[in-house]
């Protein structure tokens, strides 16, 4: 059979021509993308000016603008917006320099995607949302226009966030952005964060990432937030009379005006103003956090340290006409030590030890002074198996119990043993001074009623009280003092066997006397 090849030329022919075709059409295509880019080409100042202005609401201006072609995008500097009401007022957002990166491909696709977004040293005021007022919008999401765009990358380091309180004239509660990264930004979607930022109140170092958005501009607080974080560094000097390090790790989720959070925080050198202590604390808590202006409802928080463990409910928020933040806290100590509790506010060794329940309220208000002169505290209180560190007053407390079981002066100093107490009654502290309205006090054989005051701020004692026994006041003390004490016991009260009393409590904290109350005897 005879086979007929066609000649070389005419295959050559047909594929310059494919060639051709395909030259034109890509040459084509490259055409139509760049009369549709220049038609539709985004980075030009008019552009972006308009772009801020649909997703802020606000006038928009730019000191400085340049735009780039390779890659595409442009940086824009001294980028005000501008008040509504008080247009020649301090803008309420600055951005000193915004850098836009973006791609061809990018600038083809459905939605439009930016591959990077840089925003430096931007500084921004979110208005509280006032009954009976529109609230404003705060541009962080891309506007209607920006249904259709995308950001691959945020990244924002050096910004400031001032969240306005609702009372004019408070200070703002503040949230300074060292690094930012988000990604896949776009209006609608929830965005992936990680960021370093300082705190103002109290200060410190939080490391968040997690999840942001979808921003939602008209409600702040309504955007939802989720995330791991630490808190290092946590400085409670600020809080004017305490102080120590902290450290806290936790997590937290739900929108940003009521974010639930829980976790853990240690506090190394915790000690309070006038006392001579440190303790090292650890703390777990479940809260909710306004994150719009820093007010906290612990529910609860159970504080440990030594031997003993305190739990606190409540509230920590600011209030209207004061600076700062108020803490008003149910508070209590379902099983614990008296000598840990003491050891806070005591610049020696604490002057009782034993175990105590307590429970009632603790309220700190804000300002400069001292941390003991301004907290309130109401509390009821029983202590079990307590005794006083001061030999003295120990002693006389051992006499006391060891003649109303019938022992002679002379049987107790061969064999004096320690008794120990048994204490309940209420607390009310305010100004420095905690007063005692009524407490009982209770050892072996006798009871006492007692009322007075105890000046935690220099230590001062006085306390008065009648004491019940059936022992002899004599063989509580020696020489002199038990010669006046038989010729006086004849005056006391004496109901069943069982005499009553006046006595009192005076002196310094660390040792304190206890002796006859001649004015308030019966």
């Amino acid at each position: 059979m005879l086979i007929e090849h066609p000649p070389l030329a005419t295959h050559k022919k047909t594929t310059h021509r494919a060639l051709w075709v395909v030259c034109v059409v890509f040459t084509g295509l490259v055409v139509a993308a760049i009369v549709l880019l220049a038609t539709h080409w985004p980075f030009t100042r008019q552009a972006l000016t308009n772009a801020l202005q649909e997703a802020s609401g606000r006038t928009v201006q730019i000191r400085s603008f340049s735009a780039s072609y390779f890659p595409p995008g442009c940086t824009a500097e001294g980028i005000s917006f501008l008040r509504h009401k008080h247009p020649d007022g301090p803008p309420i957002i600055t951005v000193e320099k915004l850098t836009i990166y973006g791609s061809i491909t990018g600038m083809l696709t459905t939605p439009k995607r930016l591959s990077e977004v840089r925003v430096v040293g931007m500084h921004m005021q979110i208005p509280p949302k006032r009954p009976g007022e529109t609230p404003a919008s705060v541009p962080l999401d891309s506007g209607p226009g920006g249904k259709s765009l995308m950001i691959s990358k945020i990244v924002a380091d050096g910004a400031m966030l001032e969240f306005l309180p609702e009372e004019r004239g408070k200070e703002p509660f503040r949230l300074k952005i060292e690094r930012l990264a988000v990604l896949n930004a776009g209006s609608g979607h929830a965005m992936k964060y990680r960021t370093t930022l300082t705190n103002s109140e109290p200060p410190g170092e939080i490391r968040a990432e997690g999840t942001f958005g979808p921003w939602n501009a008209q409600d702040i607080g309504a955007t939802p937030a989720a995330g791991t974080y630490t808190y290092s560094d946590i400085a409670l000097d600020v809080f004017h009379g305490i102080h120590g390090k902290g450290q806290a790790r936790g997590k937290f989720s739900g929108p940003l005006s009521r974010l639930e959070t829980e976790g853990n925080v240690e506090v190394d050198g915790f000690h309070i103003d006038g006392g001579g202590h440190t303790v090292r604390m650890e703390t777990t808590y479940k809260a909710t956090v306004n994150g719009t202006n820093g007010d906290v409802f612990l529910n609860p928080a159970a504080a440990r340290f030594r031997n003993t463990e305190v739990e606190v409910r409540g509230w920590i928020a600011g209030h209207e006409s004061e600076k700062g933040k108020t803490a008003a806290l149910d508070v209590a100590v379902p099983k614990g030590r008296v000598d840990d509790l003491l050891l806070l506010f005591a610049k020696g060794q604490p002057g009782m030890s034993g175990n105590v329940r307590l429970n009632g309220k603790f309220t700190w208000p804000p300002g400069p002074r001292k941390f003991l002169e301004k907290i309130r505290l109401d509390i009821a209180f029983g202590m079990s198996g307590s005794k006083f560190t001061s030999p003295n007053t120990q002693d006389s407390v051992n006499r006391i119990s060891e003649s109303a079981a019938g022992e002679k002066k002379t049987e107790q100093d061969v064999d004096l043993h320690t008794v120990l107490s048994e204490i309940r009654g209420d607390v009310h502290l305010a100004g420095g001074t905690a007063t005692i309205p009524r407490a009982r006090f209770q050892v072996p054989g006798a009871d006492a009623d007692v009322h007075g005051t105890y000046n935690v701020l220099n230590g001062r004692v006085d306390l008065h009280g009648t004491l019940d026994t059936r022992g002899h006041l004599s063989d509580t003390v020696t020489g002199f003092k038990a010669l006046i004490l038989k010729i006086a016991t004849p005056l006391f009260k004496k109901e069943h066997g069982v005499r009553i009393v006046p006595f009192q409590i005076t002196g310094d904290y660390d040792n304190a006397a206890v002796s006859i109350d001649w004015k308030g005897r019966h």
